[in-house]
């Protein structure tokens, strides 16, 4: 889990680091020679502070990842506490471990040198030279680089694909932060001319990043059936369906709003191929530019922090061993009653793995907890319709949330509060349990925003922006999901993976949606059934179709 959110960390800023030298290269200078704007005064102000934070950001995880590392080596978290003796020893005694001291120097080189009293050419040069050192050591720590052959083409393929990610989604980052400044009248022909220059190539750089992308997943998972049949394939997916609204929003940039600015700026219309757009004022336009901006920068933050995940998860390989078996998979396309009654539930763990009445234990409190959320998805579903039942749903709802954080927090890990046969210092060197504990202390959080909730404005309830905050932020730990122990057989931990998958498949769809509707980028109408049926589906899936023991 820790190793996920850190992967997801360095490639933000791996992207805000490139980006902003890609930005400015390709984009700010040139833009300001033909606006007729030194570069010094068509920069943003955000530029170099983004760059630095970015640089900061990926030496801190970095440092941190290597701590994380040294604990997953021994099955622990860094909660429980990491031999520093051990993690030189890695750093200092391993390839990988030489790597990641390589990268997080190029990282802190890059926030170095973007403070650097230089010129602003050779500012940027520098910054970008230590930001690909940077990507070029990422690269060598991949997937690409553990194929057992052509290992030269697939880190390659890896390098193309992460520089049209900072050429793409970096780049956009970098001009959403500067928005303020963009987006007026005054900064118009400027804007105009970035948006010139940015769209066509960008669409040229999302289409080789597909490519690229298709290749290392023909790689990896060999046959489509691995899609839909391992963890690796099903997060896949969430990418993919996560890219289509940065993809649409970068469609109607190049088709519609672009033509449109550079008429309105120039007086007439350069792109004479183009399909006319409506006739709008130059605010008008600024605005509907500002939101589609915003729709790809929001997908394209989360198809980030998804490939994070990604890039820490095993792929299947040649063998398959990380697929659903066919019994597996036929008994989750079997729907069943939530389980009511686990036999030897007390007994004190088996050292050499888990027994059919633990693995009976799991699929009870999964069944249970997910009729709740089943219960949570209806009073959600009432509550964004509106009306007197909404109102009711919303003064019920925060009475579920306490019993059923209590529930996750004690019947998930009886071992700790109803055994005892568990101390707290070895509790927090078990990821699987630090993981079911974050998950008691985000259904708490949402029993408190719901006592709240009924001081938030009617267009805020249910819960407000924290609601999709939380779903997302739940979900890419479900995503990330680590239930990986030495006496845990292969299959069993495929299928959990596999299955915690799917719920982070439910519930990142579900925060996704409610955060574009709360933010005016689609349309409430359908969108307030669609996020809480996807809450209900999880719900669904978790009560009826859990299984562990096949």
């Amino acid at each position: 889990m820790e190793h996920s959110l850190l992967h997801a960390l360095l490639l933000t800023g791996l992207m805000v680091v490139l980006g902003g030298v890609l930005a400015q290269w390709w984009l700010i200078r040139p833009a300001a020679r033909t606006a007729g704007l030194s570069w010094a005064e068509a920069s943003p102000a955000t530029a170099e502070r983004l760059v630095f934070f970015g640089a900061l950001a990926g030496t801190l995880a970095t440092g941190i990842d290597l701590f994380v590392e040294t604990a997953e080596i021994e099955n622990s978290t860094i909660f429980g506490g990491v031999d520093l003796h051990v993690v030189w020893r890695f750093a200092t005694g391993t390839t990988v471990g030489h790597l990641d001291v390589t990268r997080g120097v190029f990282f802190l080189l890059a926030a170095v040198a973007i403070r650097l009293p230089l010129a602003r050419g050779w500012k940027w040069l520098t910054t970008g030279l230590m930001g690909f050192g940077a990507l070029l050591a990422m690269a060598l720590v991949s997937h690409a680089a553990a194929q057992p052959d052509s290992r030269a083409l697939f880190i390659s393929c890896q390098v193309v694909h992460l520089t049209c990610v900072a050429a793409w989604m970096g780049v956009l980052l970098h001009l959403f932060a500067a928005r303020r400044y963009l987006l007026t009248s005054e900064s118009a022909p400027l804007l105009a001319e970035i948006v010139r220059r940015f769209s066509p190539f960008a669409l040229a750089t999302t289409s080789l990043l597909a490519l690229t992308g298709v290749f290392a997943a023909w790689r990896f998972l060999q046959t489509t059936g691995a899609l839909f049949t391992s963890a690796y394939g099903l997060t896949l997916l969430v990418k993919l369906a996560l890219l289509a609204p940065a993809v649409a929003a970068g469609w109607i940039n190049f088709r519609h709003i672009r033509p449109a600015l550079l008429a309105s700026v120039s007086g007439a219309s350069s792109e004479r191929a183009a399909k006319p757009a409506p006739a709008a004022g130059l605010q008008t336009l600024l605005v509907r530019f500002g939101r589609t901006l915003e729709l790809e920068v929001t997908a394209g933050v989360l198809v980030v922090a998804v490939a994070g995940i990604l890039g820490s998860l095993s792929p299947p390989g040649e063998d398959g061993s990380l697929l659903l078996t066919a019994a597996q998979t036929h008994a989750l396309l079997t729907p069943h009653w939530p389980r009511s009654h686990v036999d030897n539930w007390t007994l004190p763990d088996d050292p050499r793995g888990p027994t059919i009445d633990d693995l009976h234990y799991s699929e009870f409190t999964h069944n249970w907890s997910g009729v709740v959320v089943m219960a949570m998805g209806l009073g959600w579903l009432m509550q964004a319709r509106g009306g007197r039942s909404g109102g009711i749903a919303g003064k019920i709802t925060p009475f579920v949330f306490v019993p059923f954080g209590l529930f996750i927090a004690v019947a998930a890990n009886p071992e700790v509060y109803l055994l005892r046969t568990i101390t707290p210092m070895q509790a927090l060197s078990d990821p699987q349990i630090i993981e079911h504990q974050m998950s008691a202390l985000l259904v708490f959080l949402l029993a408190w925003l719901g006592w709240r909730d009924l001081k938030n404005p009617p267009a805020l309830r249910p819960l407000g922006y924290p609601l999709p905050i939380v779903m997302i932020v739940g979900s890419l730990l479900l995503l990330g999901h680590a239930h990986s122990t030495p006496n845990v057989p292969d299959e069993v931990t495929n299928i959990i993976n596999t299955q915690h998958a799917v719920f982070g498949t439910f519930g990142i769809f579900a925060g996704t949606v409610r955060w574009f509707t709360l933010r005016g980028l689609m349309p409430a109408r359908w969108a307030n059934i669609l996020w809480p049926g996807c809450v209900i589906g999880l719900g669904l899936f978790m009560a009826f179709v859990y299984r562990e023991a096949v």
